[in-house]
């Protein structure tokens, strides 16, 4: 027997159950407390007194300052140089705990906390996280802990797999995926790297002797040939898995409205959703080249 899942009291309808599920941007009201409770807790550093009586919880300033000076917070200047008493302690982290809680990109804090401290409770932040619906999850980026953008288990399960498993071409679709699900979103970059991750795989087999081979000319190419295919023993005929492959291919390329300047009625810069197709399109192709799947038609 499965547990239902527990909603609040007068929660029924289903636009109401989807608005209570809807994941938050940011730190909302209901975060603030436990998000810098966790924050000034990882920030916090334990001083002994100098007659060897005891400790006080204190802030680690070193630690303050260069996550200030990388974030471009305005941290006034800290000094613990005087005798530790719980009062120096609690005063330095209000002084830092102001400044901080003003920041523009709060969430920033806790994915540098995550990437240069390793003493802390992550777990606790993945509850906080978890609890207030928070849009960001506890992840991996370029190698260190940091917050990562929620997204479907079984879609990141796969997309793993495929980046794991796919030599340069996996490596970078990682920093594709990196790019678009991190906390400071570049949808460009992801998608720019999403068609890289492709041509990596698909030029050695498509065109193996073109060294400025795109996925542009390998479209071209593919389509010139007009063999390619994958290995379904049973097609439609009006979309054969060669029509199918192409056309994603056609579709990753050719969406890339971004990839040239000066096209004043270019639509600008690609968004978050077309980046989010691209890195799709992109885990999926590398998976079918990866494995062997896109070949020609025997003769």
């Amino acid at each position: 027997m499965t547990e239902e899942k527990w909603v609040p009291l007068g929660v029924e309808s289903d636009d109401e159950v989807a608005a209570y599920d809807a994941l938050h941007d940011g730190v909302p009201e209901w975060m603030r407390s436990a998000y810098w409770a966790w924050v000034m807790s990882s920030l916090g550093k334990q001083r002994r007194y100098s007659d060897g009586s005891g400790s006080v919880q204190s802030l680690n300033i070193d630690l303050t300052t260069e996550l200030a000076q990388t974030l471009q917070i305005p941290l006034p200047p800290l000094s613990d140089t005087m005798r530790p008493s719980p009062e120096r302690a609690k005063h330095l982290r209000f002084q830092a705990l102001k400044v901080l809680e003003n920041y523009t990109h709060p969430l920033r804090i806790a994915d540098y906390i995550l990437a240069h401290q390793k003493q802390v409770n992550v777990e606790s932040l993945e509850g906080i996280l978890k609890r207030c619906k928070s849009l960001y999850e506890v992840g991996e980026r370029f190698g260190r802990p940091g917050l990562v953008r929620r997204v479907p288990l079984g879609v990141k399960i796969n997309a793993d797999a495929v980046m794991r498993d796919s030599g340069q071409s996996g490596i970078r679709l990682a920093q594709a995926w990196e790019s678009l699900y991190g906390i400071t979103p570049d949808a460009s970059r992801a998608y720019a790297l999403a068609i890289k991750a492709v041509e990596d795989i698909a030029v050695p087999l498509v065109a193996p002797s073109n060294g400025r081979a795109t996925l542009g000319t390998l479209i071209r190419q593919m389509e010139d040939q007009g063999d390619w295919g994958l290995p379904m023993a049973r097609e439609p005929q009006t979309a054969t898995s060669s029509v199918a492959l192409l056309t994603m291919m056609k579709l990753l390329w050719h969406g890339q409205h971004d990839r040239h300047g000066g096209q004043p009625s270019a639509p600008g810069n690609v968004s978050f959703e077309e980046a989010q197709v691209a890195v799709s399109l992109a885990a999926n192709l590398v998976q079918l080249f990866a494995a062997d799947l896109v070949a020609r038609a025997q003769p």
